[in-house]
């Protein structure tokens, strides 16, 4: 059977794989037995390696395409399809819900693996007795195995019901594009373990080439992914905002800055450079967070918007990336003389780049200490301050019996602090600004770099002492506590620190393209686009986030049609109509209330938009709200919508985006929805607007950033580098 199989190309495989398994979904695990018997098969005997590896990827990615097949075509006879999917969603929807799952993802990701671990095998990046790449597909492909993506629905769930359906807050374009992209740039980043593993024993050779390009498309990838994830998020209402340090959000961002500590010290490693080791154990560390990010999004003892309910195969994940750092301090200890004797003088841009791994290191250490921290406190039964409860005491008016005591559960429960890791953040976050500026003017001159320094800081020190953007800006009326006034000085330090290494990227690239023409552009135009643009999101981010601010207001329905709102940040607005329909769209729960409200809204300026928000609900009429409260602590705090949502519940806002602010209009229709079904007297909706300051600048950065990084991934990029 296998020498059949490695006769035909590898895309006949998979083709035939996935037609067989389309036709009999039961096939489906014998293909996932065979692939991961393969794949050990590879890990232990070189011979052959390479193309055994790749019919192995052969099979497993024919079952990806049979499970996108089975969603397709409505067969909920395979239990994930029923777990995830409905017949009246639309097909884009059914196929990403490939990767809506545990299983699905874990599948996915167990193909990524394979690929590149066959590539690796293929260009001899991974030519030893044992190959680490191969250990790590064959993880995944047996934890695929053991989850069962292909197991038959059992009868009584059919019996209740044709399909569960999807989670409402999935059902989003962005779905298409956030959690594949994350997937990708973590079976990227699991390539780089192999590599690194070796480069910490002293292998003599330089960085392979392939592994500079894995860490590089891992980086830009993962970037997009991230950002895909923050339009996202912005449009939820268990978020509500770009960024609110979520734990998997926070996983992501360790990963993201051991990854960027890593592509920092590509560039002409060899051993016994300076500070050598520090290049692989920073890929390392990003390696060994990628699977325990995977851990951190399925074990439930944080607290979290983002999270796949009811999935168990965390402790397959935390094996892995605990077996990953061991085997680096293995490496490590065998490797200690490597470099020995080699004495080589640090350049001053080698020092820069340094630093600048240095500080991404200790920021991702620092959402590091964080998360390990929130897990010992829930661990350890420690009592969660009543700080991070700031809407407890009011619901606890409107509230008694168990929905208080399940209310008082849900925020004991731990996550993790963003203000404490914003403390920690802020210092290297500046301190790279710094760097990078002086970096770039310094390979312009190196008076330069110094002149220009000594300006940077000099700024830096009068905004410390007399107050920034942010300090003079800022009045209160946001979404954030009163915690976030410490922070303001050095959210302003930061600030300066993003727009001097903008202004470095920018003048450097001018300065190449005025002495060497449009041939120095495809060298200077990637990196000035990524830096810029990091700088830009910096500035989006930061403003937005502290310079934010609220209102809220009450409307009766048989007024809205025809009465303008004023609101105090500048906008009027009034609704037109709230139109309620039984909720038939795919979502979880069958017996919920669709209602869509049109919105007419009049800027500061006199311009008039329009628009629509949705509101999705398939909670029972008990479980409803009762009165504006808790609607409107709904809107303002993530951690209460979080406790009361459901997946089949969804409020998206209207958005009206600008230059120089966005706002967003959120209303709840929920109480009226109540008096619809009841036929009751027509309640107030509740409107809540909130506006964020320059968040275009986030949006315009991570856009720049992504393309810088799309290229200096091009193969003539790199033949140029």
């Amino acid at each position: 059977m296998q020498a059949v199989l490695r006769s035909m190309p590898n895309w006949v495989v998979a083709t035939l794989v996935a037609m067989l398994v389309a036709m009999w979904a039961a096939s489906g695990q014998a293909a996932l037995a065979l692939a991961a018997a393969l794949i050990v098969r590879a890990a232990f005997w070189q011979a052959g390696r390479a193309s055994v590896l790749a019919l192995a990827a052969a099979l497993v990615w024919g079952c990806v395409l049979a499970l996108a097949w089975h969603f397709a075509a409505d067969h909920f006879a395979v239990r994930y399809v029923w777990l995830y999917s409905s017949a009246e969603l639309p097909l884009h929807l059914k196929i990403a819900n490939v990767w809506g799952g545990d299983e699905g993802t874990t599948l996915l990701l167990a193909a990524g693996c394979t690929t590149l671990a066959a590539s690796a095998a293929r260009r001899a990046h991974d030519g030893r007795r044992l190959s680490v790449g191969a250990g790590i597909a064959a993880w995944y492909c047996m934890t695929a195995l053991w989850l069962a993506p292909f197991a038959a629905t059992p009868a009584e769930w059919l019996a209740q019901s044709p399909a569960q359906g999807m989670n409402a807050h999935l059902m989003k374009i962005w779905m298409l594009f956030h959690a594949p992209l994350v997937l990708a740039a973590y079976a990227w980043t699991l390539a780089l373990a192999a590599p690194a593993l070796s480069a910490l024993r002293g292998h003599p050779a330089p960085w392979p080439a392939q592994a500079r390009a894995w860490a590089r498309r891992a980086w830009v990838v993962l970037t997009a992914g991230i950002g895909f994830g923050m339009v996202w998020a912005f449009e939820d209402e268990m978020y509500g905002q770009v960024w609110h340090w979520d734990p998997v959000q926070t996983s992501a961002f360790c990963l993201w800055c051991f990854l960027t500590a890593h592509v920092h010290g590509i560039a002409g490693w060899s051993v016994g450079r300076p500070h050598w080791r520090l290049m692989p154990w920073a890929a390392l560390l990003a390696a060994v967070m990628a699977p325990l990010a995977m851990a951190v999004t399925r074990n439930p003892m944080l607290a979290s918007s983002h999270r796949y309910v009811g999935a168990d195969s965390w402790v397959s994940h935390v094996l892995l990336g605990g077996a990953l750092l061991l085997l680096a301090l293995w490496c490590a200890v065998t490797g200690r003389r490597a470099g020995a004797g080699t004495v080589r003088r640090s350049t001053a841009a080698g020092v820069g780049l340094w630093l600048a791994q240095l500080c991404f290191l200790l920021a991702g250490a620092a959402a590091v200490t964080q998360l390990v921290f929130a897990f010992a406190s829930g661990a350890l039964g420690v009592p969660r301050p009543d700080k991070y409860k700031p809407f407890l005491a009011m619901l606890a008016n409107v509230t008694s019996g168990s929905e208080l005591a399940a209310l008082r559960q849900a925020f004991d429960q731990w996550d993790v602090d963003g203000y404490v890791i914003a403390r920690m953040l802020l210092i290297p976050l500046a301190a790279i600004g710094l760097i990078g500026g002086w970096y770039f003017f310094r390979r312009i001159s190196v008076l330069a770099g110094r002149v220009s320094l000594a300006l940077a800081l000099l700024v830096m020190g009068l905004g410390l002492a007399l107050g920034g953007v942010l300090s003079r800006s800022y009045t209160g009326e946001g979404i954030l506590s009163q915690n976030i006034v410490a922070l303001l000085p050095m959210l302003d330090a930061s600030l300066i620190g993003g727009a001097y290494l903008a202004a470095a990227c920018m003048t450097w690239a001018a300065l190449v393209w005025r002495r060497v023409g449009w041939n120095g552009v495809a060298a200077s135009a990637p990196l000035a686009a990524i830096h810029t643009g990091v700088a830009l999101m910096l500035w989006g981010g930061l403003l937005a986030t502290a310079l934010n601010s609220y209102s809220q207001h009450e409307i009766q329905l048989d007024t809205a049609s025809s009465e303008w709102v004023r609101d105090r940040q500048g906008y009027s607005f009034r609704l037109a109509d709230i139109r309620f329909a039984a909720a038939d769209d795919g979502a979880r729960g069958h017996s919920g209330i669709h209602a869509v409200t049109s919105v007419e809204v009049r800027n500061a300026s006199g311009e008039m938009m329009d628009g629509q928000t949705l509101y999705r609900d398939s909670r029972a009429p008990p479980d409803r709200y009762d009165g504006p409260m808790r609607q409107v602590c709904e809107l303002l705090d993530y951690r209460y919508a979080r406790q009361v949502g459901t997946p089949g519940y969804l409020l998206q806002p209207l958005i009206d985006h600008g230059w120089h602010r966005t706002a967003q209009f959120w209303i709840s229709p929920a109480a009226l929805g109540d008096a619809v079904e009841h036929g009751g007297e027509a309640p107030v909706a509740v409107v809540v607007v909130k506006v964020f300051p320059f968040v275009s600048l986030l949006w315009a950065g991570l856009v720049l950033t992504v393309l810088g990084g799309i290229g200096l991934t091009l193969p003539a990029r790199r033949k140029k580098a």
